[in-house]
């Protein structure tokens, strides 16, 4: 029995170690997509066209991983609607969440992007009927609070940034509620089967429906600011050509970590995520920080533990 013990302890411990070295990319990934958003956003106001490359990043790369594992997207079928919608939200949020780059800090829009569970909670009412346990509420109450403090002062930013952040955090609530809704509806397409494959397809139509839009209007202003003097043109390419393919990795490292750990791990995982993104954003930028925007900071990610915590006592709950 020892021997048995042991052989499965050795076959568990590369499996624990993979499982780290997925986190620690995701966590890498992660802080240069946003640290390089955030550069991109201050050479050129272009949220649609950075939109648009970072979608044409993640089609090339999700769909030569499709490749790879011998799986063909193809056109969707009954899954269409439902795929459009995720598609339709996803890409809002992220032309919001680049849109506040260009308006504000980046710590502070991570900061205001902690209060996500918020708009996630309102919109399960909203759509799917959905009621959450007085503790699950309760723990909003220290998001918005800490989200509050941590956006005084110099270290916040004006009320379009606050929106846009906001509008962010809608539009990737509800791109989980359609993905639900994927799942449960058509558990045999391939995006519901298939978070590479869901990927691919909402990254497509992401980049059909954003590309048109970011060349009319922002192509002005792109040409403007590579003609402008002190422009490296060159820099600005390689900043967001990294972006690009440090956004799909993000994402997809966020899949496989999921795959390996449970729900409830992955979420605890995510906030710990946020935090080192607040930190390292403030620094490499050298956002002011005041004690008060600290402590908010702080009392944001407190809420946000206890609301992953509540929810998944919730969830245990409705499965016993």
């Amino acid at each position: 029995m020892a021997a048995v013990a042991k052989s499965g302890e050795a076959h568990a411990a590369p499996g624990a170690a993979w499982t780290v070295v997925l986190v620690v990319l995701w966590y890498t990934s992660s802080m240069l997509a946003i640290t390089t958003s955030k550069l991109t956003m201050e050479a050129a106001k272009v949220p649609l066209m950075l939109c648009s490359a970072q979608f044409l990043s993640a089609a090339l790369i999700s769909g030569g991983t499709l490749a790879l594992q011998g799986l063909r997207p193809g056109l969707p079928g009954g899954e269409a609607k439902v795929l459009a919608g995720i598609a339709v939200t996803y890409t809002l949020g992220f032309f919001f969440t680049n849109l506040a780059f260009s308006l504000a800090h980046a710590s502070f829009v991570e900061t205001v992007k902690s209060g996500e569970p918020i708009s996630t909670v309102v919109l399960a009412y909203a759509l799917l009927g959905e009621l959450e346990a007085s503790a699950t509420y309760a723990s909003l109450l220290p998001v918005v609070v800490g989200v509050g403090m941590a956006s005084s002062g110099e270290a916040g930013g004006s009320f379009a940034a606050f929106a846009a952040t906001v509008g962010s955090n809608f539009g990737f609530s509800a791109r989980a509620v359609f993905a639900k809704q994927l799942k449960r509806d058509h558990p045999e397409s391939l995006p519901a089967v298939s978070d590479v494959g869901l990927f691919w397809h909402i990254s497509v139509l992401g980049l059909l429906a954003l590309l048109p839009l970011a060349v009319l209007s922002e192509g002005a202003a792109l040409r403007a600011a590579f003609d402008s003097a002190g422009f490296q043109p060159a820099r600005f390419v390689s900043v967001v050509l990294l972006n690009g393919i440090m956004y799909t990795g993000y994402n997809q490292f966020s899949f496989m970590v999921l795959s390996r750990v449970s729900t409830a791990t992955h979420a605890v995982l995510n906030v710990c995520r946020r935090v080192c993104v607040i930190g390292v954003t403030t620094l490499f930028f050298g956002t002011p920080l005041s004690l008060l925007n600290g402590i908010g900071v702080g009392i944001a990610v407190l809420g946000m533990f206890w609301f992953t915590h509540a929810k998944t006592s919730s969830l245990q709950k409705k499965q016993a």
